[in-house]
């Protein structure tokens, strides 16, 4: 067992930073827009906020003396608080993912936070070393995955052979034991900017950063000559438009590459691994055997293309500094998204050869009761009785809707893999196996009894649960999918598996 450690000093800023985001518009409002003002609230204010700012800095530096951790053979044990002090351990075995997060301003102090998620829903769920050495991470990384091993947790090892290409998203190579399976080209970098939409943040950065000025100086004179000249001097009005173009894609750019320019999906037998960020490093891994399922995302722009996003539905939690981080890549071509997924879980692997659904489960969802346009329709009549036609738009747009989530909707029953595509506008193939679900639900309304059809919904264990729902599908594949999900044969005799006892389950 290990002497109890305390975090390294440079926690107590990190810390003290994080609580100031919750106080700047305070001080801007009572710095910067009441600058010159000398009410008597505003002069209250500005103590207050001072008095304010002691007190953070007293507790940030309370906090760090009163936390230290310990790791031990199989769990870590910390110890927190000020006034009320709380102890608590967190156990080898419970914990599901890793992260670190690595911000620009503690890397060259060769700092980082790690984050060990344990999947619980609790508030001891997860634990934050806000901010340790590199060397301390790894440290426990170490230990976590040797007691891991200990556990018998971890497959045989196989052998695999090295390999070297020019291109790395055409073959995975071998890199520190690791297979490295996508790093994103200059090109994917490309079209991951035009697809982000990045460069339209711009408008509201510009936009922000201009209403700000106007608090202070007023800009409303300035403006109104600018937008004369402007008018009568089409050169310049287009030279400030290609301005605009230019600045605002390479804004995109840059964001991009700072997000994405660096990304690397890898793996090893035991965990996958995800890198991220150039300003801000963000490492995530998990562990393949808490992966739950995995879910396929395209959009109607993304399947134009033929680029889809691969997301991992984990036990545990998979947000990092409030950002998503359970994502293998936003913008791979669909053919490498089904051999990254074979690759790292064959498990999971993509199947051809889907079941469409009957005409029949179009009849039915076209007469499923619009609640949406019928609020719509009344939100307008209300309240913008001249945009009636925007009823009609929002109309043809829900059976537009229905039409092509029948068309894409199909699922497939293939050994103790459940594979469901859903989606008309936004399309979601989800592939998960027979022993990930939790829970399996069964559900009729009187339409789908007319017509022969029924809802499923699949749970998988996840933060927060996951529910995977599949509408309108006939009482046979119903029938089949709930024998297989139960371990019996798929193969329904007559009468042993009847409607009503399908659902009386």
């Amino acid at each position: 067992m290990e002497t109890n450690k305390r975090m390294h000093p440079m926690m107590m800023l990190v810390s003290f930073i994080a609580s100031l985001k919750d106080i700047f518009f305070i001080f801007i409002f009572l710095f910067v827009i009441n600058l010159s003002s000398t009410a008597t609230w505003v002069e209250i204010g500005r103590i207050l906020f001072f008095v304010y700012l002691i007190y953070k800095v007293f507790s940030v530096i309370i906090t760090w003396w009163r936390t230290t951790y310990s790791v031990n053979e199989s769990f870590i044990e910390i110890k927190q608080g000020i006034f009320t002090r709380k102890q608590h351990q967190i156990l080898f075995d419970r914990i599901q993912n890793v992260q670190t997060n690595t911000p620009f301003y503690l890397r060259p102090l060769n700092l980082t936070a790690l984050t060990l998620e344990t999947g619980a829903e609790d508030e001891d769920s997860s634990f934050t070393f806000t901010a340790i050495s590199k060397q301390e991470a790894e440290q426990i990384e170490h230990v976590l995955d040797y007691y891991t091993k200990q556990q018998g947790q971890e497959p045989e090892t196989t052998e695999t052979n090295e390999t070297e290409t020019a291109d790395s998203n055409a073959q995975p190579v071998m890199k520190d034991k690791r297979i490295v399976h996508f790093n994103p080209t200059k090109k994917d970098v490309l079209k991951a900017s035009a697809l982000s939409f990045s460069y339209l943040l711009l408008i509201p950065v510009l936009a922000s950063l201009l209403s700000n000025i106007d608090e202070v100086y007023d800009l409303s004179e300035t403006g109104e000559k600018i937008f004369h000249f402007l008018r009568e001097s089409w050169f310049w009005l287009s030279v400030l438009i290609f301005m605009f173009i230019i600045i605002a894609i390479g804004f995109g750019l840059v964001r991009t590459y700072l997000k994405y320019g660096r990304y690397e999906i890898s793996s090893d037998q035991e965990r996958i691994y995800i890198r991220k960020g150039v300003w801000n490093e963000q490492h995530f891994s998990i562990r393949k055997q808490n992966v739950q399922a995995v879910h396929i995302e395209q959009s109607l722009l993304k399947r134009m293309l033929r680029i889809a996003e691969v997301k991992l539905i984990s036990a545990g939690g998979v947000d990092l500094s409030g950002e998503e981080i359970n994502s293998l890549y936003p913008f791979l071509p669909i053919n490498r998204a089904h051999h990254m997924i074979e690759e790292i879980l064959p498990e999971f692997a993509i199947k051809a050869g889907m079941e469409q659904l009957p005409k029949k489960s179009l009849v039915a969802r076209i007469c499923q009761i619009p609640l949406l346009w019928i609020t719509g329709t009344a939100i307008i009549v209300i309240f913008f009785p001249k945009w009636w036609p925007v009823s009609i738009i929002l109309f043809l747009l829900t059976i537009a809707s229905r039409i092509l989530d029948y068309y894409f909707t199909c699922y497939l029953v293939h050994g103790e893999i459940l594979q469901i595509r859903t989606g008309g506008f936004f399309i979601t193939t989800s592939i998960t196996t027979r022993e990930k679900i939790i829970e399996f639900k069964l559900e009729q309304n009187l339409i789908q009894k007319r017509f022969g059809l029924a809802d499923i919904e699949t749970t998988n264990r996840s933060k927060p649960i996951h529910v995977n729902a599949l509408y309108n599908i006939p009482i046979d594949m119903v029938q089949r999918t709930f024998a297989w999900y139960t371990g019996r044969s798929p193969k329904i005799e007559g009468g042993s598996y009847g409607e009503q006892d399908l659902y009386r389950r």
